[in-house]
């Protein structure tokens, strides 16, 4: 059974806006003026390969770094009290306190979400993601298999189903089991109008296209923190030389 709860931005809003967003470590450019938006009920896969800037991009829309440029939600900054009560977020790496319970982890990020819990029912039905997918509740965290940790984390960025959710890699470390309910948890937020941006490896993606077109509408490539490609799922091809990309980009500007 799978349970949906969906705040409902107004119809026809642009719910993300990306402007010409850059960053830099030092001389290293990680994203180089990125721009995109993203409408209510809009299911996007970030795609690139390792060290593409999906994770920092992630990372400026969820206002967890500065950056250049600018990033709304709802209108809203990420890194205003408003913006930040709008996005749910799972980051690559996760870290949860070993000695607290499962139960304990969802409760405290409800009260942060302001999402009312009164009993473990309530707790459960709190998470919009299918029957089986969270560990028992009563376990505690330090006993958890890294894919449980990851289902876990995944339920805290899903509480209160938040109008934007980010997802970094969410399939990492999961069994094919799970890996299904997570697509299966996506679809059923397609369908109620939530909205996502999903970063994934170019592999899994360029394997996994078909599958995936079913759960989301499009794919935008990252190349050297540069979009060289934003279409349907199934027009994404690996490409063996991405970097020519960006190479043929600047040569003909």
């Amino acid at each position: 059974m799978m349970r949906t709860r969906t705040q409902r931005p107004s119809d026809g809003a642009e719910l993300l806006e990306i402007h010409e967003v850059s960053k830099s470590f030092g001389e290293q450019v990680v994203l180089d003026d990125v721009s995109l938006t993203l409408r209510k009920g809009d299911i996007a896969l970030l795609v690139g390969a390792n060290g593409s800037g999906k994770s920092t991009l992630l990372r400026c829309v969820a206002g967890l770094t500065s950056f250049e440029g600018t990033v709304r939600v709802l209108g809203a900054s990420p890194r205003s009290a408003e913006g930040r009560s709008l996005i749910g977020y799972l980051p690559q790496l996760v870290a949860l306190p070993e000695s607290v319970t499962v139960g304990e982890v969802i409760a405290f990020f409800a009260r942060l979400r302001g999402v009312g819990v009164r009993n473990p029912d309530e707790l459960a039905a709190a998470v919009p993601i299918s029957d089986g997918f969270l560990p028992p509740l009563e376990r505690p965290i330090g006993a958890l298999s890294g894919g449980m940790r990851r289902r876990v984390a995944l339920a805290v960025a899903l509480l209160g189903s938040p109008p934007l959710v980010l997802l970094d890699e969410p399939a990492a470390s999961l069994d094919e089991e799970h890996t299904a309910s997570l697509w299966e948890t996506l679809q059923a937020l397609r369908a109620a109008g939530g909205t996502a941006l999903i970063a994934m490896p170019l592999l899994v993606t360029s394997l996994l296209r078909h599958d995936l077109a079913s759960v989301a509408d499009r794919a935008i490539l990252l190349d050297h923190g540069v979009v060289v490609h934003d279409g349907p799922v199934e027009s994404l091809r690996q490409s063996p030389a991405l970097g020519a990309h960006r190479s043929a980009s600047r040569s003909s500007s």
